[in-house]
């Protein structure tokens, strides 16, 4: 099986293992106050006491204000700081319920620099490779960009994310990428957005797992990263295609629950300490703490698998729940060249 856990050792010697859990706060697709700080925000201040190992921000939001930057909002070991790829594009991630009006404010190489310059020094991060929603680039262009700002900052450790090269691609080029993989050895991780790897999970299960392949075969150890999954299904599937990390707003716009993400007013409605009485703002917050326990607890029934490739593990999450995931990836072996 393809399942692993790495160890991400950070230059200030923060050592983390995988799989990785990351909560994402974005101000897309969240509104602002007047003083154009995004209601995500308030999500920071309710979850922050709760986070300990991992989330991730956007260096965009850090730079307009949308999210404080500030020791008080960089509460977890080791913080992966987004390029803003995703707050400047148009598209909106598969978790996306509504699109709201979004105004893309300036953004440019020189003023993520201008974040990572001003990055704490006693705060463990991993940068992601600069990306914007209106750029394209070859895959050996995007390489030879991201080697260049990695070089810059060696005081963190680096994500590679891998995009489509051409304004016509919706989909990362797979086999350009099997055969240049030699090319991302000098990466710590390596990045790829769940949207952008497929047009269904059995088909980005595929090429997850093909790309773990070709880096294994290469003895390149870098964990992948999928950037916009983190639900209790897809991230545990993506997981036993061979990725590591897992990122995305799933747990601020649902609420978990046994194995699924629903939404935040049934999870009020089904369980048993909430209740149809109760507000929304009070069952929000409980969903969010929720969601960090639950996003906890996936990681050590990944972990466990790992050592005893038992399905049953993750009726734990639900009643059942292990033999569908057992069900789907005989389905994906079978479709595994």
């Amino acid at each position: 099986m393809l399942v692993r856990s790495s160890k991400v050792i950070h230059p200030l010697g923060v050592s983390l293992e995988t799989p990785l859990m990351v909560p994402s706060f974005s101000s897309k697709g969240f509104t602002f106050n007047k003083d154009e700080v995004s209601e995500v925000t308030d999500a920071l201040k309710v979850s922050k006491e709760f986070l300990t190992e991992s989330i991730l921000l956007s260096a965009y939001d850090l730079y307009h204000k949308h999210i404080p930057f500030s020791d008080e909002f960089l509460p977890t070991e080791l913080t992966i700081i987004d390029s803003g790829g995703y707050e400047t594009s148009d598209v909106y991630d598969l978790s996306a319920s509504s699109k709201y009006s979004y105004p893309i404010k300036e953004w440019q190489l020189d003023n993520y620099k201008e974040i990572l310059g001003a990055w704490p020094k006693h705060k463990a991060g991993i940068i992601v490779s600069y990306d914007h929603g209106k750029e394209r680039f070859s895959l050996d262009d995007q390489i030879d960009q991201a080697e260049n700002l990695f070089s810059m900052y060696p005081q963190f450790l680096n994500d590679f994310l891998i995009k489509p090269e051409t304004d016509s691609q919706r989909y990362v080029q797979i086999e350009n990428i099997l055969n240049n993989i030699e090319m991302v050895r000098n990466f710590s991780l390596i990045g790829f957005t769940e949207k952008e790897l497929g047009n269904s999970i059995l088909g980005r299960m595929v090429n997850i797992a093909n790309i773990r392949r070709a880096l294994d075969r290469q003895s390149i150890n870098s964990p992948i990263h999928i950037f916009g999954s983190l639900d209790p299904l897809t991230s545990i599937l993506y997981f036993l295609a061979g990725a590591e990390v897992f990122d995305g707003l799933t747990w601020l716009k649902y609420s978990y629950f046994k194995g699924s993400a629903i939404y935040q007013s049934n999870y009020g409605a089904l369980h048993s300490d909430l209740g149809i009485h109760v507000k929304d703002v009070q069952i929000r917050s409980q969903s969010i703490v929720n969601n960090i326990y639950t996003l906890e607890r996936m990681k050590y029934l990944m972990k466990d698998f790992i050592a005893s490739s038992d399905f049953s593990l993750f009726d734990a999450l639900d009643s059942g729940l292990g033999d569908l995931l057992k069900k789907f990836y005989k389905t994906f072996e079978t479709n595994l060249k």
